[in-house]
C-alpha cells in the first residue's frame, strides 16, 4: 500500500488521538511495523536524543503487561531522574496494555508491532527486515545502549541486528531459568540463554540469580553485575497505617501468579490451625494454572477472600494500601516483584529461607523469616507478629529503611555510562 494510505489509518492502532501526537513517523520494512509517538514535548526529547553527543539509552520490552512492563517504567523513571540523566526512549510492543502509563512518562516512545502466535506464520518471512528496521531506527537516534528489560518475543534475534549497528546490549536476568511449573519452560529457557551468551552485560536482580545463571552459563560470570530489584522501585508510603483497636483483624495478602513453587498448598497447611482464630483475614490475589486448586482448597474458608484472574495496577495498589502483611510462603525463589511492591508500601513481608528473599527483607528488618522451610516454620513467624502487634510497626520502619537504602543504588547509571563508553 501507499505510505500515506498507512499513516492516515494507523495512528489509533498504534495508541494515541490526533489530539495526542503532533507528529507521527512511520519507519516500513515489508510491512509498517514501527511506529514513534511524540506529543510536543516527546518531540523536544527526540530532537535532543539524536543531536547530541552523549549517546541516549532505549528500554526494549516487547511483553504484553505484568512484571516487565513495570519494570520497565520504574527503571526508566529511576534513569531519568539522576542527576545528570541520559535521554532515554521506550521500544515496546504496540500491543502493550499499559501504553498509557508509558505515555503519560513523557519519553517517547516507538512501537514494533511484533507477529504474534496466531500470525507468524505469515509474518515470519518479514520478520529480520522488521527487527533490522526498528535497529536502524534507534541507531539514527544515536541510541548507544539497549536495555532489554526482562525476556520477551524476538529479544533474541534482535540482539544481533542492534549489535551489528554498534549498539550494546544490557540484558536484565530476573531468574536464573523457568519457575516449575511456568509456562513455555524451554522456550523460555533458551532465548533467556542466548540472550545472556550474546549481551555485552548482564544484569542479575540479585546475587542469587547471578550464582545459579553462572552454573547455567558460566560466561556470564564476568559480564554481569547484580543490581537489586527494588532499586527502581517508588516510595508509596513511609508506614504502615495503625491497627484500628486490638480486635481488628490482620489482613493477610497473598499476591502473584499462581505457580506450584508459591506454595499455596503450605500456606493452607499454616493457616489450618489458626481457622478458629477470628484475628485474621486473607486476600488471595492472581492468575495461574492453579486458580481452580486454590478455590477448592480455600472457597470454604469465610476469612479467605479469593480475587483470582489478571490483577489490574488500580486494583494491585489498593490491595497492597489496605493489607497489613505480605505472606510469601514459596518453596523456591529469586527475588520477588511481590516483595519488591511490598517494600515499596511499607508493608513488612514474611518469607521462607529459600533463594533472595531473606535478603529482601534484610534478614529480619523489614520482615520476618521462617526458620524451617515448612508450615510450622512459617505459622511460627505469623503468630509472633500476630502475638506482638508492635512489631508491625517496627518491621514497617525497616522496609522503609530498607527501601531507601537502595533506592540510593547508583549501579545503573554507572552500568550504562560504561557501556556507552565501551
Amino acid at each position: 500500500m501507499p505510505a500515506g494510505k498507512n499513516c492516515q489509518a494507523r495512528p489509533l492502532s498504534c495508541g494515541a488521538t490526533p489530539r495526542q501526537l503532533s507528529r507521527t513517523r512511520f519507519l516500513s520494512g515489508p510491512t509498517l511495523a514501527v511506529c514513534m509517538l511524540m506529543t510536543t514535548d516527546m518531540k523536544s526529547r527526540t530532537t535532543r536524543l539524536s543531536s547530541q553527543q552523549r549517546p541516549g539509552v532505549a528500554l526494549h520490552y516487547w511483553g504484553r503487561r505484568g512484571g516487565g512492563s513495570q519494570f520497565t517504567l520504574f527503571l526508566a523513571r529511576h534513569l531519568t531522574g539522576a542527576a545528570n540523566p541520559p535521554e532515554v526512549l521506550l521500544s515496546l510492543a504496540r500491543t502493550n496494555d499499559d501504553m498509557g502509563a508509558f505515555q503519560a512518562s513523557g519519553l517517547p516512545i516507538i512501537q514494533f508491532d511484533r507477529p504474534t502466535l496466531s500470525t507468524l506464520w505469515r509474518e515470519a518471512w518479514s520478520l529480520p527486515a522488521q527487527l533490522r528496521t526498528h535497529a536502524a531506527t534507534l541507531a539514527s537516534l544515536n541510541v548507544g545502549v539497549v536495555i532489554m528489560t526482562m525476556n520477551s518475543p524476538f529479544a533474541w534475534p534482535f540482539i544481533h541486528a542492534l549489535q551489528r549497528r554498534g549498539i550494546r546490549v544490557i540484558y536484565v536476568a530476573h531468574d536464573a531459568e523457568p519457575h516449575p511449573g511456568d509456562y513455555a519452560i524451554t522456550w523460555q529457557r533458551t532465548t533467556q540463554d542466548l540472550l545472556v551468551r550474546n549481551a555485552d552485560r548482564v544484569v542479575a536482580l540479585s546475587s542469587s540469580v547471578a550464582e545459579r545463571m553462572a552454573e547455567r552459563v558460566p560466561a556470564s560470570a564476568v559480564k554481569t553485575s547484580v543490581i537489586p530489584l527494588e532499586v527502581v522501585f517508588p516510595t508509596h508510603r513511609t508506614l504502615l497505617p495503625a491497627r484500628t483497636s486490638a480486635d481488628e483483624p490482620f489482613r493477610l495478602l497473598f499476591y502473584g501468579r499462581l505457580l506450584p513453587y508459591k506454595g499455596l498448598d503450605t500456606l493452607a497447611a499454616v493457616l489450618e490451625p489458626l481457622r478458629a482464630n477470628p484475628l485474621w483475614r486473607l486476600t488471595i490475589a492472581g492468575s495461574g494454572p492453579l486458580e481452580p486448586d486454590v478455590r477448592r482448597i480455600f472457597d470454604a474458608w469465610p476469612q479467605v477472600h479469593l480475587e483470582l484472574g489478571w490483577v489490574s495496577e488500580q486494583r494491585m495498589a489498593e490491595l497492597f494500601s489496605s493489607h497489613h502483611l505480605l505472606l510469601c510462603p514459596y518453596m523456591e525463589a529469586s527475588q520477588s516483584g511481590a516483595v519488591a511492591q511490598a517494600l515499596s508500601w511499607a508493608m513488612p513481608s514474611l518469607v521462607m529461607p529459600t533463594g533472595a528473599l531473606p535478603g529482601q527483607v534484610g534478614f529480619g528488618i523489614g520482615g520476618l523469616v521462617a526458620a524451617t522451610m515448612d508450615p510450622g516454620g512459617f505459622r511460627q513467624i505469623l503468630q509472633s507478629v500476630m502475638e506482638h502487634p508492635g512489631r508491625l510497626e517496627e518491621l514497617s520502619r525497616g522496609a522503609n529503611a530498607l527501601l531507601t537504602e537502595r533506592q540510593g543504588n547508583q549501579d545503573w547509571m554507572k552500568l550504562v555510562e560504561a557501556a556507552a563508553l565501551a
